[in-house]
């Protein structure tokens, strides 16, 4: 069999090695013999030096008992080669039981961090899913509540008041400056009055489920001269029809703009939500 070792750092191969020479070679760089991967088949299969050790200890303890014959040949009294034998065997079998033991520890070690890994990636498998089945069910609802579509959501449909009845109206309000009409100003500064309502109108819904509230609100305003708001269409498809959007025109309704001489005013305004 023979042995390939490699460089830890650069994992370029050092040198070939038989089941003879890989024991010298260890035993001569103790100091440094974990800098080096061993391999019996390639890049493929590197060793760490605490496992190669514990896999191949039987060819240290080959080397050992080679050692010990040749001392034994050498020597010629009985008590001096139980000593040379045992002070030879000594160093191997603490590099062996130092090797087994670092083997089990990085063993231990490794099996430990695996099994850690593993429930980590079980935990994220398991909140993705969760994820994934949340976006799921708020896919499969409308982003925003919704009723049943009447006439009003698509024209204007409520009674004007007749002349007399707005000049009735003009004369007991005791105004003495009624404009023709209301201009660009006037009617922003009422709308822009109208935002807290627009943002407790929104809250009630986020809180009650609607999502994606966030969006252009176009809409057509009809005002009969007394100032009153008789119509409101939301124009947005998004919109119509939704509780969202009722909140909204009910607070619109609410709040009566200034008089003007004519029977009816209508025009358009916009919201950036």
């Amino acid at each position: 069999m023979y042995f390939k070792v490699y460089h830890k750092r650069s994992k370029q191969l050092i040198a070939t090695f038989n089941d003879r020479t890989i024991v010298d070679f260890c035993l001569s760089n103790k100091e440094t013999v974990k800098n080096y991967y061993f391999s019996t088949g390639g890049q493929k299969d590197l060793m760490e030096w605490e496992v190669f050790a514990v896999k191949y200890s039987d060819l240290f303890e080959k080397k050992a008992s080679e050692r010990d014959q040749k001392e034994f040949s050498q020597t010629e009294e009985i008590d001096d080669f139980d000593v040379k034998k045992k002070s030879t065997r000594l160093p191997f079998m603490i590099i062996l039981l130092s090797s087994l033991v670092a083997a089990l520890i990085t063993f231990y070690l490794y099996s430990k961090r695996l099994t850690e890994e593993k429930e980590q990636e079980k935990i994220r498998i398991q909140m993705a899913e969760e994820k994934k089945a949340e976006l799921e069910q708020k896919a499969s609802e409308p982003e925003l509540e919704k009723r049943e579509l009447t006439e009003s959501d698509k024209s204007f449909t409520s009674k004007m008041p007749s002349q007399k009845e707005l000049e009735n109206v003009w004369k007991k309000s005791g105004q003495k400056e009624i404009p023709d009409s209301l201009d660009f100003e006037t009617i922003k500064d009422h709308m822009d009055s109208l935002l807290p309502d627009v943002e407790k109108c929104f809250n009630k819904r986020i809180k009650a489920g609607d999502r994606s509230l966030k969006g252009t609100l176009n809409m057509q305003i009809r005002l009969s001269g007394d100032g009153i708001v008789r119509d409101v269409i939301l124009t947005d498809e998004k919109y119509v029809g939704s509780l969202f959007g009722d909140c909204l025109i009910t607070a619109i309704k609410s709040k009566p703009f200034k008089m003007f001489r004519s029977r009816e005013q209508v025009f358009s305004y916009y919201w950036d939500l």
